[in-house]
């Protein structure tokens, strides 16, 4: 890509994101992106046809720690768990999710967006689980067994799911993938 097309993408999606964070889903509008970056709309909306694609980039340019995989099933979960923990805890993550789930309700292209973003923030468990035996089948039950009370504990109860709950959580995934563990009811 070219590099001036980079930085005005770059300089872009820095504005969107501050926006994102400061003011909302609903700031987040070729308008609005356009004044505080100081990019032109016509060029915005070259780059982004819609405001689901901006926000879409702009979301998907948001990352946390990162970290090694280990190889071990247990060690490499609970850094995966901690990872999510602490995104919805100390991150815009949790606001995040909470205000592109209302819009989902109501817009279809919202609803595109949260599917979209779902499975891109699913990917490295849903990689994980797999490279240690869990079944193809088992996979989205799985994924919602281990981040679902992470989430329901952020968006529901505003708090981060306990130490031991997370031990726990850890310790299915690992019944999960031993053989003959992973059935279902």
């Amino acid at each position: 890509m070219d590099p001036r097309a980079e930085r005005t993408r770059a300089t872009v999606l820095q504005a969107a994101g501050g926006l994102l964070i400061d003011e909302g889903l609903t700031a987040v509008t070729h308008s609005r992106v356009a004044e505080v970056s100081g990019i032109a709309r016509r060029t915005l909306y070259r780059h982004w046809p819609t405001s689901a694609q901006l926000l879409h980039d702009v979301m998907a340019t948001a990352s946390y720690p990162t970290y090694a995989l280990t190889g071990d099933l247990a060690t490499d979960v609970e850094q995966h768990l901690r990872q999510l923990r602490e995104a919805l805890d100390n991150g815009p993550l949790a606001y995040i999710l909470l205000a592109l789930g209302e819009r989902a309700a109501s817009d279809p292209a919202m609803h595109e967006l949260r599917a979209a973003l779902v499975a891109e923030g699913c990917r490295p468990l849903r990689q994980l689980l797999r490279a240690h035996g869990i079944r193809e089948a088992q996979l989205d039950d799985a994924v919602d067994e281990l981040e679902g009370p992470l989430l329901s504990s952020a968006l529901l109860h505003g708090r981060p799911v306990g130490g031991s709950v997370l031990q726990r959580m850890v310790t299915r995934a690992v019944e999960l993938a031993e053989p003959g563990a992973a059935r279902t009811p």
